[in-house]
């Protein structure tokens, strides 16, 4: 039987790690930290298909969530307006 195209990635061994580690499962990591639907994650997990770059940054720590921007603020006046 012929291997996986991206079976030897190391990203799909990352990938086995970090959700072992969790505790969470393979389903609960795709939906709660990876916000993925299952079957994609087993597809990653078999090196069916590649792991796409933004999981890849998670998986090395170089992914980095922005802060949020500012809220808008109202003023007294605005306030006593309305």
């Amino acid at each position: 039987m012929a291997k996986p195209p991206h079976g030897d990635d190391w990203a799909v061994r990352s990938l086995r790690a970090a959700i072992d580690s969790s505790g969470l499962g393979t389903k609960l990591y795709a939906r709660q930290i990876l916000v993925r639907p299952p079957s994609t994650i087993y597809r990653w997990l078999a090196g069916s298909r590649p792991i796409p770059k933004c999981v890849r940054e998670h998986l090395t720590g170089e992914w980095r969530i922005l802060d949020a921007p500012p809220m808008a603020t109202t003023t007294d006046k605005e306030v006593t307006d309305g």
